[in-house]
């Protein structure tokens, strides 16, 4: 990086529509910074890139939704939010737009600012077109100059299109570090149940799991179950009855991974935090019916979990929409442990090895480079 760039003050707006964008976003800043402390970031994210410098111009919370059929339920409030954004970001003339994950969120606010400024965008998170609409390339191509990606079987889908891409890897691979100690340490029989972080995926897999849950202590009374949930509110969300064995915390997810046998899960980033914990798990996943049959026809992959995604082979076991069921997770859970936990330790190391790939300096590196 030239000492030109490094001492120019840049204004750079950053949107973040969730929490994980916002837990990319403040390492992504942090960065930055550490190579230009002249800086200025506006945009919105959540409370890790606020405590970075951000000002965010609304809540964050505002919009975090997901799936089809959600975003159209809080639609008016959406297109109302991005109008106020793009009007509040032209006004601010930032010299780059990165969007954090959020692309339908996020796509046409770089869009916008690319006509109306002619700066240069970046999409940190590439929209999972590999995975379905592959066609959306072309449409992202008039928005985009560049994509960050955190998986190495992303970038082929854009081998075809004049947007480039930089393999940064997964910054949970540099944040999760457990020792050989830690992982021969793992309790016996103990099984965490991670639910989701979105009160959408809750409601649609909480019940379930713990009904799964009482099921396996029938078979097994040996067993432990650990619910880390991410927000306190999320208990009352819940219909089923906890019991005793079941043992709620909150905002520890890592921590009860690390220290678990085995893991059910919905699946998501979730599942990559279980397989760089080195704890095998069951992936599950439920959503609207509507939005399910919207998107089956176009999806393009055999696997929907990251560890299996990764590798490019099913190692773990995946329950997707009809096949999540009870006695489903129950024979998957038998699966695992005829397995045996050793088998996966190898194919863990992989998994790490190849997510660690420069991560938020690496990135910070390549959106400056597009300002030379």
């Amino acid at each position: 990086m030239g000492n030109t760039l490094e001492k120019t003050p840049l204004k750079i707006a950053i949107v973040a529509g969730e929490r994980s964008g916002d837990e990319l976003g403040a390492p992504l800043m942090k960065s930055l910074k550490s190579i230009n402390s002249s800086i200025e970031f506006v945009g919105v994210g959540g409370s890790k890139m606020t405590a970075e410098g951000l000002e965010s111009y609304f809540d964050m919370r505002e919009i975090s939704v997901m799936g089809i059929i959600e975003p159209l339920l809080n639609l008016r409030k959406l297109l109302k939010l991005r109008k106020g954004l793009k009007k509040y970001l032209l006004q601010q003339n930032p010299d780059i737009f990165i969007g954090i994950d959020s692309p339908d969120f996020n796509l046409p606010v770089a869009n916008f600012l690319k006509k109306n400024l002619q700066i240069k965008t970046i999409q940190y998170v590439s929209p999972s077109v590999w995975a379905w609409r592959k066609g959306r390339i072309k449409s992202m191509e008039r928005s985009i100059d560049s994509v960050l990606t955190l998986f190495p079987f992303e970038e082929t889908a854009y081998s075809n299109s004049r947007i480039k891409t930089c393999y940064v890897g997964h910054p949970l691979s540099y944040k999760i570090d457990i020792t050989n100690t830690e992982i021969e340490s793992k309790v016996q029989n103990s099984i965490a149940l991670l639910p989701g972080s979105r009160k959408s995926e809750i409601l649609l897999m909480g019940d379930l799991m713990i009904k799964a849950a009482k099921k396996l202590k029938l078979m097994n009374p040996n067993y432990q179950f650990f619910m880390p949930l991410s927000d306190s509110s999320h208990l009352g969300l819940f219909k089923e009855d906890m019991e005793d064995f079941i043992h709620i915390s909150y905002e520890n997810s890592q921590d009860i991974l690390k220290k678990s046998s085995m893991a059910i899960i919905t699946s998501g980033t979730a599942t990559l935090e279980a397989a760089l914990s080195f704890t095998p798990c069951i992936a599950v996943y439920k959503t609207n019916w509507l939005s399910y049959l919207l998107i089956k026809p176009f999806l393009q992959v055999d696997s929907f979990s990251l560890p299996n995604l990764i590798l490019g082979k099913k190692i773990l076991p995946e329950l997707l929409q009809s096949e999540a069921t009870i006695e489903k997770i129950i024979s998957s859970v038998s699966l695992l442990e005829d397995r045996g936990f050793e088998s996966y330790r190898n194919e863990f190391n992989c998994i790490k090895e190849k997510l660690k790939a420069g991560g938020a300096y690496k990135a910070s590196v390549e959106v400056l480079k597009l300002l030379n």
